[in-house]
């Protein structure tokens, strides 16, 4: 059944992985406060921006776009938000996760390349109390095993919204419940039943759940440090090569829509690529006016598509990047406005890593321009754009409906929908070969670190830099994700 299957560290984390944890805990607060010196830990969105760290629940972690392993004619779009949430136990019930009331939480997709979005999914929050005189704790005190049990005293509610370019919208969903976080297995014996009941079917087609899972971003520690550095990390000595968001959690939204839905035109044989981010916005206003006569106005305080983008591009992250620099306003812009940024187009064609590592090892960088770089984030892997692969996979120029005058360079993840399921699917993705995989989208086991690195580097058209990739000491990556909807894995819990 949807959203049984998964894995909880074994049901739930060992001994070894707490004390993991809390080792893991540790190296990323200090990675938050001192990233030039450590280089390690964080990964995807996680860290991106100065901004995100000063608003955790609208943090866009990671976003993945794939056609769904169950059902080839249905796309999958998932946006993780809210990382680094320790397990949940009934000592630390009062733990709660939430998501954003008010917030707006969008899935975003461009069909013809003008950067722009032709079909928004839109979730909105609320939060239904319903203990007494709104007193007490949320869960408990008898267990919850159903999403309509009063011990579940707070439930999020939201409602899902489609909104088409044009401006029409059509409601999908109302007063939807979210399963709740997880707060261990004495007060949610079975976290799977709830999710399972969270799920629901959308009109036309398609499914979708809003739940705490576990962080599915599969990352090597070690290859921070190239991004950072120019060195492989942790520090000798200082920190092993573990995983630290392999025993935490995550605020999933998970949706499942056809693919006629998305792709221009509603034909995905003549138009197949599509373009995909997320974005969360808050509620504000124009302080340069009058209040009384304002509607309520959102700004958006967080955008992410392509992975590791503050990564890749700046070799920066929280210690490392100023506060109202160009990994803020790439949070608070559009991607249709990412071709009008002169410095963020700079960066693309020509990004710090690769002298870093220069410097550090006296590998010679690739020359400049990078044009291959640029069609990487901007473009999507085309024949005759710059990208270095030698054939057409999913830029826009490809939808026979779009019109070239229009396609602008925009920072998107851009998705091949008419891409064949592979049967044996590598984790590297289009880089050693799997078509499937990333840049190509993104799915959930694909692994981001060392295929970036090796194009940064230069790959494919220039030599392999596979040997700048450390072997881990040691692993404790995430489970793999699962081959059914909703694909990830239940959220780690203790008793």
């Amino acid at each position: 059944m949807p959203g049984t299957i998964g894995r909880r560290g074994l049901v739930g984390p060992s001994r070894g992985r707490l004390a993991a944890l809390a080792a893991a805990t540790a190296a990323l607060t200090a990675a938050c406060l001192c990233g030039q010196l450590t280089g390690v830990s964080e990964a995807g969105g996680h860290i991106d921006a100065p901004s995100a760290v000063l608003d955790p629940s609208t943090d866009l972690t990671d976003v993945y776009a794939f056609t769904s392993p169950d059902d080839a004619d249905m796309v999958t779009l998932i946006a993780n938000v809210r990382p680094f949430q320790a397990p949940g136990t009934a000592a630390n019930a009062l733990v709660d996760y939430p998501f954003a009331t008010g917030a707006r939480y969008e899935i975003h997709t461009d069909a013809d390349g003008d950067g722009a979005s032709d079909t928004t999914y839109r979730w909105t929050f609320r939060d239904e109390d319903r203990r007494p005189f709104g007193l007490g704790p949320k869960v408990g005190p008898l267990p919850v095993n159903s999403l309509d049990d009063r011990s579940l005293g707070v439930r999020q509610k939201y409602t899902l919204e489609k909104i088409k370019a044009g401006g029409s919208s059509e409601t999908l969903l109302r007063d939807a419940i979210a399963a709740p976080t997880d707060t261990g297995r004495v007060l949610m014996p079975d976290y799977g039943r709830l999710r399972t009941q969270a799920v629901r079917q959308l009109p036309g087609g398609g499914r979708t759940v809003a739940t705490q899972s576990a962080d599915s971003f599969k990352a090597d520690t070690q290859v921070f440090g190239l991004y950072a550095l120019g060195t492989r990390g942790p520090v000798p000595g200082w920190l092993p090569d573990a995983q630290p968001l392999s025993v935490l959690n995550v605020n999933s939204l998970v949706l499942q829509v056809p693919k006629s839905d998305v792709a221009l035109g509603g034909d995905v044989k003549r138009n197949p690529v599509v373009g995909v981010w997320a974005s969360v916005s808050r509620q504000g206003a124009d302080l340069n006016r009058s209040l009384s006569a304002q509607a309520p106005t959102f700004r958006q305080v967080s955008r992410l598509a392509t992975p590791h983008i503050a990564f890749a591009l700046f070799g920066s992250t929280v210690g490392l990047a100023s506060p109202g620099g160009p990994e803020d306003r790439l949070q608070a812009r559009a991607p249709k406005d990412d071709h009008l940024e002169a410095d963020f187009l700079a960066t693309t064609l020509d990004p710090v890593p690769p002298h870093r590592i220069e410097r550090a090892q006296g590998r010679k960088a690739p020359a400049t321009p990078r044009r291959d770089i640029q069609a990487l984030f901007m473009k999507g892997l085309g024949k005759d754009n710059g990208a270095a692969f030698g054939f057409d996979l999913n830029t826009h120029t490809m939808n026979a409906d779009a019109d070239p005058r229009r396609i602008v360079l925009a920072e998107e993840l851009r998705l091949n929908l008419s891409t064949p399921l592979t049967a044996a699917p590598k984790a590297y993705g289009v880089i050693d070969g799997d078509l499937q995989g990333f840049p190509n989208g993104r799915r959930l086991n694909d692994n981001i670190d060392g295929p970036l690195i090796r194009m940064l580097e230069g790959e494919p058209a220039g030599p392999s830099a596979a040997d700048l990739l450390p072997k881990p000491v040691a692993s404790l990556e995430p489970a793999d994700a699962q081959s059914t909807f909703p694909y990830l894995n239940l959220p780690h819990a203790g008793p």
